[in-house]
């Protein structure tokens, strides 16, 4: 039996499998560095950010009026269009909060194809997992404010714990360790980050570390108050102590 032919039986078989996916773009240039990525947003989230630009993967008010996407539509469609691309991006909502994850990323990877994950670090049993097992080749993780139960939920929400504090810890302590490539992100708001707390997270980030201005074209709440743009951001840079060599603008 061919490789392809494999695939396609495998694909075809998996009617009990389900990874619910809110959101898919079949070709990005920027959300996996240097590669050409199929984009796929799953639906569902732990965290309710003020700037979060993908509600109707989290508000299930929202979910309710939309049908995920058939996972074997979107695994033939990668199989038919793999040497096209070279990576997926996973992404959300949060991808860690389904347990089917490992497997569906099994068969994006029978492909051939990298995969890059996108997560806020709430899980870090399944990123132990998905490192361990080599089933990611790049991980992106999202600090949203300085490691403090209340500055924390002011942008993710009162939903968020001091369990769920501890899980972050933890997963920024095993990329701090992996040997794949990972980045950090920090989307930054004038109303929630002081130039103490960026100064705090640039020590704290020992990875390549991204800060970036909110997008609130489209967000779950209203965001109030003042907006850092990419200029004041910039600024705010140079201006920090320490410097940060692994820090750079989004």
């Amino acid at each position: 039996m061919s490789y392809n032919s494999a695939f396609q039986q495998q694909a075809s078989g998996n009617e009990g499998f389900h990874l619910p996916i809110g959101g898919f773009l079949k070709q990005s240039f920027s959300d996996y560095p240097g590669r050409v990525a199929a984009v796929l947003f799953t639906r569902g989230c732990n965290f309710r950010c003020v700037y979060c630009h993908n509600p109707e993967l989290v508000l299930p008010d929202l979910l309710r009026h939309s049908k995920p996407y058939e996972v074997k539509g979107i695994l033939a469609w990668l199989l038919s269009n793999s040497s096209f691309l070279d990576a997926v991006v996973i992404t959300g909502g949060e991808p860690t909060l389904h347990p089917s994850l490992p497997e569906f990323i099994r068969q994006i990877k029978s492909l051939g194809l990298e995969v890059k994950l996108d997560t806020n670090g709430t899980n870090p049993q399944m990123l132990e997992v998905l490192m361990s097992e080599k089933l990611v080749d790049y991980v992106a993780m999202d600090i949203k404010s300085v490691l403090d139960h209340q500055k924390y939920a002011s942008v993710c929400g009162e939903c968020f714990t001091e369990t769920m504090l501890d899980a972050v810890e933890r997963s920024l302590a095993l990329l701090h360790e992996a040997v794949i490539d990972c980045e950090i992100r920090t989307t930054l708001l004038g109303s929630h980050h002081t130039e103490k707390d960026i100064t705090e997270l640039i020590r704290l980030v020992r990875i390549p570390y991204f800060l970036q201005e909110c997008n609130s074209l489209k967000t779950l709440q209203a965001v109030v108050g003042k907006k850092l743009g990419r200029e004041e951001i910039a600024e705010l840079m140079e201006s920090l102590e320490p410097k940060g060599g692994n820090v750079c603008l989004r």
